[in-house]
C-alpha cells in the first residue's frame, strides 16, 4: 500500500474525526456493560419461573473479566465456589463487548472440560444431540454456548433484545438442565 492510495489518502483527511470516533468504542463497551447489569432482575424472575430450585446468582463485579448471570438447580450441588462445575450461564466481556460478532453476549451451559461434569456432558450422546441441533460452539469453558447479537439497530432495540437475551437464557436452561441433572449434577469436579 502506497500514501497514493485513496484509503489511505482518506484517512489522513479525516483521521482526527476516525480516531475520534474510534475512541468511542470504549465508552459504548462501558455502556453495555452497565446495561447487561441490569438484566439482574430480570434474569432472577427467569430463574423463580423456572423452579423453585432453580438459583441465579451473579458475577457481575467490577473485578470480573467474564461477567455473568448463572443459574444453577439446587439439587445439582451448589458448593458456594466462585467456578461452580456446571450452570447455565448468560456471560459477556467486560470493556470489549460491543455488540458485533464475538464481542456479543453468549449462553450456554458452563462446564469447564477439565471438571468431571464438563467431561460427561462433553461425552453423552444426548448432550451431542442436544448441541448439534442447537449448533452451539464449544471451547474450554463452555460445554455449549452460542452468541446472541442484537439486531442492527441497537441500543433503540434494547427492550426488545433484552426480552432475546432472556429467552435465549430461558432455552439454554430448557435445553442443557436436563442434561446436567443426568450427568450426575455437578457437585463433583
Amino acid at each position: 500500500m502506497s500514501i497514493e492510495d485513496e484509503r489511505v489518502q482518506f484517512y489522513f483527511r479525516h483521521r482526527v474525526q476516525i480516531e475520534e470516533w474510534a475512541a468511542l468504542r470504549t465508552e459504548a463497551a462501558a455502556a453495555v456493560d452497565d446495561w447487561m447489569t441490569q438484566l439482574g432482575p430480570h434474569c432472577d424472575e427467569l430463574a423463580r419461573s423456572l423452579g423453585p430450585d432453580v438459583r441465579l446468582r451473579a458475577h457481575i463485579g467490577a473485578e470480573q473479566a467474564y461477567p455473568s448471570f448463572r443459574l444453577r438447580h439446587a439439587a445439582w450441588g451448589f458448593d458456594g465456589t466462585e467456578d461452580e462445575p456446571a450452570c447455565i450461564a448468560l456471560e459477556w466481556i467486560r470493556r470489549q463487548t460491543t455488540m458485533r460478532g464475538n464481542l456479543a453476549p453468549c449462553v450456554g451451559v458452563r462446564s469447564p472440560k477439565t471438571t468431571t461434569i464438563g467431561a460427561a456432558l462433553r461425552a453423552g450422546s444426548a448432550f451431542q444431540q442436544t448441541f448439534r441441533a442447537r449448533v452451539d460452539q464449544t471451547n474450554a469453558v463452555y460445554a455449549g454456548y452460542r452468541f446472541v447479537r442484537p439486531l442492527a439497530d441497537f441500543p433503540i432495540s434494547a427492550d426488545a433484545y433484552r426480552s432475546v437475551l432472556i429467552e435465549a437464557l430461558r432455552d439454554a436452561w430448557n435445553a442443557y438442565a436436563p442434561l446436567v441433572t443426568n450427568s450426575g449434577g455437578a457437585g463433583s469436579t
